[in-house]
C-alpha cells in the first residue's frame, strides 16, 4: 500500500517538481489512434520549427495527500505551425525533444486551430495506482 506521502513524493518525482528532470514535457499530434502500452513515440508529433505548437514543458500542479496530479500547457499557434489543425492526442515525455515518452492520452474533445494566435490549453490528469 502506498502511502500519502509517498503518492506525493511519486508524483512530484514523474513531473519534475523540485528541478528534477522528468516528465513534463507536453507534446501534441493530430492522430487520433488508440494509445497502446507498447508506444516509445508520438506517431505524427507536431514538430514545427519555431512553431507555437511544438513540445513544452507544462506546469506541475498536485493537491498533498492527494492519488492525482496535473500537467498543463497552453499551446497558441504561431507564423511557423502548418494549419489548420485538429489536436487529437499527446505524448508526455521526459525532454524537450527525444527522451521517452511515459504518458501517452487520447484527448476527449479535440481542439481544431486554424490561425496563427489561436490556442488550445492542454491539461493531462494523472491518477497514481
Amino acid at each position: 500500500m502506498k502511502t500519502t506521502v509517498g503518492i506525493d513524493f511519486i508524483a512530484a518525482q514523474l513531473s519534475g517538481a523540485g528541478g528534477t528532470a522528468t516528465a513534463a514535457y507536453i507534446a501534441l499530434t493530430a492522430n487520433s489512434g488508440s494509445p497502446a502500452a507498447g508506444d516509445t513515440t508520438l506517431t505524427g508529433e507536431i514538430a514545427t520549427g519555431g512553431g507555437g505548437l511544438i513540445r513544452a514543458v507544462a506546469t506541475y500542479a498536485h493537491t498533498a495527500s492527494t492519488s492525482t496530479y496535473t500537467l498543463t500547457k497552453i499551446f497558441t499557434a504561431n507564423g511557423s505551425d502548418s494549419l489548420p489543425v485538429t489536436v487529437a492526442k499527446i505524448g508526455v515525455f521526459t525532454a524537450s525533444s527525444s527522451g521517452t515518452m511515459v504518458l501517452e492520452t487520447l484527448l476527449t474533445a479535440t481542439a481544431t486551430l486554424t490561425a496563427s494566435g489561436d490556442s488550445t490549453t492542454v491539461t493531462d490528469t494523472v491518477t497514481i495506482s
